[in-house]
């Protein structure tokens, strides 16, 4: 399986957890292929941000040009290296994108050498578009990002004793 598709699946279910539990709001997740990338983006209150991956190794892309296209509008993602992200602050181009239902996303990435078009969608329920002006509670909130990064831990370590085996 994928990382981003594992990353998609792991947060929702966590998230979805977390929500039947009434701890925090449902959030957005995207998830954008290639052949040759993955990026997994999500919606918060500060913004839309995306972690990219290279296909064949799962290795961070970090540093790159990342631009975004949703609506026929397209925006620049800035790389943050504290938390190796990509971050679209711009609230007017965010603001279709917080609305229910599916929207259609287009990345353009250039890591170096490398370029690729990444296509995916982001899919916002009616519960989502409400709360993603809220902030997650910080005991949820970091509860539900220990659980996220333990689970993803977990995965890797399980893939790398079968071999890498996809």
């Amino acid at each position: 399986m994928k990382l981003a598709r594992s990353m998609g699946a792991l947060a929702a279910l966590v998230l979805s957890a977390a929500v039947a539990a009434g701890e925090a709001p449902p959030i957005s997740v995207a998830v954008a292929e290639s052949e040759g990338f993955e990026a997994v983006g999500r919606i918060t209150p500060e913004g839309m941000s995306w972690y990219v991956d290279r296909a064949d190794s799962n290795a961070p892309v970090l540093n790159a040009e990342l631009e975004l296209e949703a609506g026929g509008q397209s925006v620049k993602a800035r790389f943050r290296p504290e938390r190796g992200d990509y971050l679209v602050a711009d609230e007017k181009w965010l603001q279709p994108l917080r609305r229910p239902g599916e929207h259609a996303l287009v990345l353009t990435l250039i890591a170096g050498g490398d370029s690729d078009l990444l296509s995916g969608d982001l899919h916002v329920e009616a519960a989502d578009a409400d709360a993603s002006a809220a902030m997650l509670p910080l005991p949820a909130g970091w509860l539900v990002l220990a659980l996220g990064v333990v689970g993803l831990i977990a995965w890797r370590l399980r893939r790398r004793m079968k071999g890498g085996a996809r």
